[in-house]
């Protein structure tokens, strides 16, 4: 499965994933803008846990309030990026982001 994870480092980082499974994703600063490290695993969770990790998130970055959109709520990121310790939400398929995103623009030109 391909998706991104949110708030790794600041970054959406686009990962490929298989839930339940640990994995390791380095995106250079070439391509990032700065080097991200990301060990973990992308768990499954309800959507309970899975808005109490958004809110938790937004508080610290603002920036990403935008997620509240998601309408997939069920993987969270659980590990390690850049050495430190997060869980991070949402985890959101390439597939529900193109939905959300042309569900977006169907709205604004319809």
């Amino acid at each position: 499965m391909k998706g991104f994870v949110y708030n790794a480092a600041g970054l959406s980082v686009p990962v490929e994933f298989t839930p339940g499974v640990p994995f390791r994703f380095e995106c250079s600063e070439e391509d990032c803008g700065k080097i991200v490290v990301i060990e973990g695993v992308i768990e499954e969770v309800d959507e309970v846990e899975f808005t109490k990790v958004l809110e938790e998130t937004i508080k610290e970055n603002p920036s990403f309030s935008k997620l509240r959109e998601i309408t997939s709520r069920r993987f969270v990121f659980r590990g390690k990026v850049n050495e430190r310790e997060v869980t991070l939400p949402p985890v959101e398929s390439f597939q529900d982001f193109t939905e959300r995103f042309l569900r977006e623009v169907l709205i604004l030109k319809g």
